[in-house]
């Protein structure tokens, strides 16, 4: 009797811990998923200005959505998919990427086209997040440990330090 009670509380602490893991899961990636209602408020209030630096030397509108474009499918494709318990991986040289995202931002010639693959590309991200995400999996990128919480989080400021920049420059042009 005292062995089956024991088995019967510890089953409640595994449930616990994994609805705790599951609401941990759900918080970062709801907060991620964030940015696609944001990024598409933009086909409204932004067309008139979706080419113009932000701020001298700075990128527009354009090339900020398309770099973060091209982080979220370097997640997707390359990161995202490799990463299991204990493996070791690189992030991509960030001059190098950013310029490149730079080249494929001249590509688009409107801005509803660019916003429609920005969403579409951050929710095949998200679909495979969903899929993948493991609280308590461990692995190293560029010699320090992540997980996925941690790696999530990096693109969450990410997307949050440049929807600042961009809602700011928004402001301005408002008041001109």
């Amino acid at each position: 009797m005292g062995y089956y009670s024991m088995l019967m509380i510890g089953g409640r602490i595994w449930i616990a811990e994994a609805l705790c893991m599951a609401v941990k899961k759900k918080e970062v990636l709801d907060e991620f998923s964030s940015f696609v209602p944001w990024v598409e408020s933009l086909k409204q209030s932004a067309e008139d200005v979706w080419r113009k630096p932000i701020a001298e030397g700075k990128w527009s509108l354009r090339e900020i959505l398309t770099h973060i474009m091209h982080w979220d499918k370097n997640s997707l494709e390359v990161m995202v998919p490799r990463m299991d318990e204990g493996a070791v991986l690189l992030f991509v040289d960030i001059e190098e990427h950013n310029r490149e995202a730079e080249v494929v931002a001249q590509s688009y010639d409107c801005l509803e086209n660019l916003i429609d693959d920005v969403v579409e590309t951050r929710k095949k991200l998200l679909e495979l997040l969903e899929e993948r995400y493991e609280d308590d999996l461990k692995l190293t990128i560029d010699n320090e440990e992540y997980t996925y919480k941690r790696f999530v989080d990096i693109f969450i400021h990410h997307d949050a330090h440049h929807r600042q920049q961009v809602e700011a420059f928004l402001k301005q042009e408002r008041q001109v």
